[in-house]
């Protein structure tokens, strides 16, 4: 047997003793009658089955061990088959994380928690959750495992961490109060223990381990409103008050989309070549970026600062730039990828269990399917029930199942109270509930009010768990009609709107909706450039699915959105104000850190419009070095952006 299947076995008899022992047993005890000879083999024993496996287990002054009240199993719930497919679709968020691994977790433990339709179908957790919709995270980063359980068990916490504005590293020590997601990246929001005052740490700045100090529950994390309200606060950059602006037909269709209100002319309106609408929360950055689509009128400051970052970015790319300084080479790292420990593998033997009891023989290619693992690790997972687990030294029952004559099918006849799954651990539950919340605020999603049933029922049973904070794009009208096309495997017709306003008629094949930023891509491969191109789905005006099928296309799922993946390689240099924006970007080389914090970038772009609009916003804190064609089209689009804007 190997060490895993051992310690996995273990877990469940000390599981299946406390049970049988309500009233409780010291540590020699249970040592006895477990097998166990070395203290430090229990000790690793008894806190996998607390924090991994989320089992509630009481210590007494008195050195006696029983489980609490909660005991070892999730409280009663069902999850209908939309609610799987919704928290299917959630715990995809997690995806290429660092917590992948919990999101695995909480899905095996989840598994046997379907209702009467789903026990008619043993194999199946409901439809297809996808329908080619990615809305995975890729983030956390590393660390952020150990900040959730830090920020639920109120511990505070010390990492290296290095400032934006100086690339300088200095070790924090910090009362970590919440995550949140902003944009491309993710942010720890707490106390700074050292300045005495609140602060925000980008993760992806953190470096070295993250370590848990002190004892649980050290300190008081604001109320949760509070928390929100002033971490939403201390990230906004350049979000001001209401702002009124005139816009081309095409930009105007594309701020209708994102919540901008259709108003009358203002008195004091000049210009009557577009529509005005009025913008709740006036983005400076995004304004500046539209360039002579758009043009303020109201009101002056934020008028005056659009003006004042054409001139600094026409300024910036006047003439030849310099030459881009060299970029070093890229290290060798791949990113951690946990393997399945003991506790994993004890919880899907739990729920094998749950799952089984009550349903009479099941195939194990059903038992495969539904927890994702193959029929061989199945056939080896029964095996290890069978002959290791509910026997101790104190003479217990080993657990009992009848096998078909070929083994291709089984039954439960004997659980030995192993009734119901283990419950999720503190990292699992967060990131669900987390990602649940998302979804069900994402207008236009179908699954929206399932995840929000879900989510009330986990809530329900396990209590709030408001640590993780990130907001999905809104679908808008178009996302469900392109996840449509891509299950039915439809052609797709619609208008496209780029960042100048530009109208084009497409037609293209759906490959994958994906979220990136503040957007929803649809990866297509547009049949007019016989090449897989990126749309926003905000900008797809008019979608309409055509009687054609679409064709086979080559489609490479890794990517992180706009940049990172086309033919056009741009040079940018980021000043210490928008370094941020640089370091949510898939760059090409390691960043290149100049004098004063300033960043030297190289991107892969997909669109050369959105390079214009990026050093459009940035107002001459982000230059373009190279190549010179797009550094003159930026100097282009700001004069006409002036010129517009001045008369």
């Amino acid at each position: 047997m190997s060490a895993i299947d051992q310690t996995a076995a273990r877990l469940l008899n000390l599981i299946i003793v406390l049970m049988a022992h309500p009233h409780g047993l010291s540590r020699d005890q249970l040592m006895n009658l477990l097998g166990i000879t070395e203290e430090r083999t229990f000790e690793r024993l008894k806190d996998a089955l607390r924090s991994a496996m989320g089992v509630a287990l009481e210590e007494s002054d008195q050195g006696i061990y029983r489980l609490g009240a909660d005991g070892y199993a999730m409280p009663p719930v069902r999850f209908t088959p939309p609610e799987h497919a919704a928290i299917a679709l959630a715990l995809g968020a997690w995806r290429g994380s660092e917590v992948e691994w919990a999101a695995r977790g909480a899905m095996t433990k989840l598994a046997p928690l379907g209702s009467p339709e789903l026990a008619a179908e043993p194999g199946g957790a409901g439809p297809d959750p996808a329908d080619g919709l990615d809305m995975a995270l890729y983030a956390p980063t590393e660390g952020a495992s150990e900040l959730i359980v830090a920020i639920a068990e109120r511990r505070r916490v010390t990492f290296e961490y290095v400032t934006g504005a100086t690339g300088q590293s200095a070790r924090r020590h910090v009362e970590p109060w919440r995550l949140a997601k902003r944009g491309g990246a993710w942010y720890l929001f707490g106390f700074d223990l050292d300045r005495g005052a609140e602060r925000v740490y980008k993760l992806g700045r953190i470096t070295g381990l993250v370590r848990a100090t002190g004892r649980a529950g050290a300190f008081e994390s604001p109320e949760q409103g509070q928390t929100a309200a002033r971490l939403e606060a201390a990230l906004d950059r350049d979000d001001g008050g209401p702002a009124v602006i005139c816009a081309s037909p095409e930009a105007g269709r594309v701020l209708a989309s994102q919540g901008a209100r259709h108003v009358k002319s203002p008195p004091e309106a000049t210009d009557g070549s577009g529509s005005y609408w009025e913008i709740p929360r006036a983005d400076i950055f995004v304004l500046a970026g539209w360039g002579e689509a758009i043009k303020v009128i109201s009101p002056e400051e934020s008028r005056g600062e659009v003006i004042e970052r054409w001139r600094a970015a026409a300024k910036a790319h006047e003439g030849p730039a310099r030459p881009p300084g060299a970029y070093g080479k890229a290290p060798k790292t791949a990113r951690r990828v946990p393997k399945e420990g003991a506790p994993a593998r004890a919880a899907r033997l739990v729920s094998l269990v749950s799952y089984l009891r009550g349903r009479g023989f099941v195939a194990l290619t059903a038992l495969a399917e539904r927890f994702g693992v193959s029929p061989e690790e199945i056939h080896r997972d029964l095996y290890l029930l069978w002959t290791d687990v509910g026997r101790s030294s104190a003479g217990g029952d080993l657990l009992d199942f009848s096998w078909s004559d070929d083994e291709s099918e089984v039954a439960l006849m004997d659980s030995q109270g192993l009734d119901q799954p283990v419950r999720l651990a503190a990292v699992e539950a967060i990131t669900l509930i987390a990602a649940l919340r998302s979804l069900e605020e994402v207008g236009g999603l179908s699954e929206a009010s399932a995840a929000a049933s879900a989510r009330g029922k986990l809530e329900e049973a396990l209590g709030p768990a408001n640590v993780i904070e990130f907001r999905l794009p809104q679908g808008g009208a178009g996302l469900e009609t392109v996840r449509e096309a891509i299950s039915r495997g439809r052609r797709l017709s619609f208008k496209y709107v780029n960042q100048a306003g530009q109208v084009s008629q497409r037609q293209a094949d759906p490959l994958e909706v994906f979220s990136a930023g503040d957007h929803w891509l649809v990866a297509a491969w547009d049949l007019a450039a016989g090449a897989e191109r990126h749309f926003r789905v905000d900008r797809i005006v008019a979608p309409e699915i055509l009687a054609e099928a679409s064709g086979p296309h080559p489609h490479r799922a890794e990517r992180s959105g706009w940049s990172g993946r086309a033919g056009l390689v741009v040079d940018a240099v980021f000043a210490p104000s928008q370094r941020w924006r640089a370091e949510e970007l898939e760059a090409l080389a390691p960043p290149l850190p100049l004098e004063g914090g300033t960043l030297q970038v190289k991107l892969g772009v997909v669109n050369p419009d959105w390079i214009v609009a990026i050093a459009l916003g940035g107002g001459g804190d982000i230059e373009v070095l190279s190549p010179p064609e797009v550094r003159g089209r930026i100097a282009q689009a700001a004069g006409a952006a002036l010129r517009r804007a001045l008369r």
